[in-house]
């Protein structure tokens, strides 16, 4: 078996992921894992996906010849991380820079990123832009969830963490 890492953007429309799944499955490769968006009027995905060795040539040459999309395409390799998987929930007001003050704190500390999903929305009743970060983390062996918690609230009053081993 051979692991393939498929990213794709392209214009958004509707039954591109059922485009992806069948093409996929006819190439007899199996979909592992994915993170999908529409971001501006496109589709961005990346899709973890098994095939036997004999198939990957030709479903790698479908994939990139599906029309409309930059595909990038890499062979996938075995992770090295070890340690506690925690999902991590960051809300604050929304303001320049808190992807970069909250990731900064995670590389000090040595935390790898697993997956990382952001939004702005309104705030229900304020209607002031609110920033909320959901993420799955690797926290290394001998790192501790108070000390995460309390680095990551003291960037500003507005914060709210929420730590949650998985």
């Amino acid at each position: 078996m051979k692991t393939l890492v498929a990213t794709l953007i392209g214009p958004d429309k509707t039954g591109l992921v059922r485009q992806l799944a069948a093409l996929i499955r006819k190439h007899h490769g199996s979909w592992q894992g994915s993170a999908m968006s529409e971001l501006a009027g496109y589709f961005a995905g990346i899709v973890e996906i098994r095939v036997p060795a004999e198939h990957s040539a030709g479903l790698e040459q479908a994939l990139k010849a599906l029309p409309d999309f930059q595909v990038q395409l890499v062979e996938g390799q075995g992770s090295a991380l070890r340690g506690q998987q925690l999902k991590l929930t960051v809300t604050a007001n929304d303001r320049v820079g808190i992807v970069d003050e909250v990731t900064d704190i995670l590389n000090s500390q040595n935390i790898s990123v697993k997956n990382l999903k952001t939004d702005s929305h309104p705030a229900p009743v304020t209607g002031i832009m609110l920033f909320e970060a959901q993420s799955t983390l690797t926290l290394p062996h001998g790192q501790t969830l108070g000390d995460l918690q309390s680095r990551l609230e003291a960037l500003s009053d507005d914060l709210v963490v929420d730590i949650e081993l998985i």
